[in-house]
């Protein structure tokens, strides 16, 4: 399981940090992780299109579901309370088209920067052992805060888990994360993971969440190839900085 990084969806992309460039990752996957406990994490979600896993969610209503930008698509389903993804039928799962999907007004203004969307579910889901939705953190994470991520992306063997993973990480000191990704980084990001084990996201873990202290502190947006690499933290959408445009979007929704 790797951690949360540009590879999610921007493969091919380069970004220059403080060693020179460096291939972005397109998709993301959790690194150097283990198998979540079944249960524990009942506001992740799973996009789908087509049948296809392609990035993650977090329930942060009955009816809503945040996740990456960049994760937009013209339609998909979303799956909750999935431990395994070829488990769709398990009891306790349950899977629901999105009716509607709202990306950030200033979404890649400038590049990469407030990566975040909405999405509504054609029907609310009822709340449960292995649903239920968890609030936007109000306040803004501190330098080596830990905190957990999770997901289905793919694992440093290249292969998709079976199980859903997680892995604790460390919220980065913002000047490590302004001197590696440089013009990139931008005040809607908080940079995560990097230490001496690898933990991190990876492709397919996009839109993912980051739970610091009970509350969802950011969403997996970009980090540099190859997947967690030592020292090396990925970029996560701060959401303590989009709280109000959340509340707002889905009060007039």
């Amino acid at each position: 399981m790797a951690t949360p990084g540009v590879w999610r969806c921007f493969l091919g992309y380069l970004i220059l940090g403080a060693t020179g460039p460096r291939a972005a990752r397109g998709g993301s996957h959790v690194t150097a992780g283990e198998a979540c406990s079944p249960r524990s994490q009942p506001w992740q979600a799973a996009l789908f299109t087509e049948g296809d896993f392609f990035c993650g969610g977090v329930l942060v209503h009955p009816q809503w579901v945040l996740s990456a930008a960049h994760c937009l698509r013209d339609s998909y389903a979303v799956g909750l309370g999935l431990q395994s993804l070829g488990a769709l039928g398990a009891r306790g799962g349950w899977v629901v088209e999105a009716s509607l999907s709202i990306q950030h007004p200033q979404y890649n203004r400038p590049f990469l920067a407030n990566d975040l969307m909405l999405i509504k579910l054609k029907d609310p889901v009822a709340p449960g052992d292995t649903i239920r939705n968890i609030s936007v953190a109000s306040r803004c994470p501190t330098p080596g805060e830990s905190c957990l991520i999770s997901g289905w992306g793919q694992l440093m063997n290249g292969t998709r888990p079976a199980a859903l993973q997680c892995a604790n990480v460390s919220v980065a000191p913002a000047q490590l994360c302004g001197a590696l990704y440089g013009p990139l980084f931008h005040p809607s990001m908080v940079c995560a993971g990097g230490g001496p084990h690898g933990r991190d996201s990876c492709y397919g873990d996009s839109g993912g969440p980051m739970v610091c202290r009970g509350a969802l502190q950011g969403l997996v947006s970009f980090g540099l190839a190859p997947c967690g690499q030592p020292y090396v933290p990925s970029v996560y959408t701060n959401l303590c900085k989009f709280t109000d445009w959340i509340q707002r979007t889905i009060d007039s929704s």
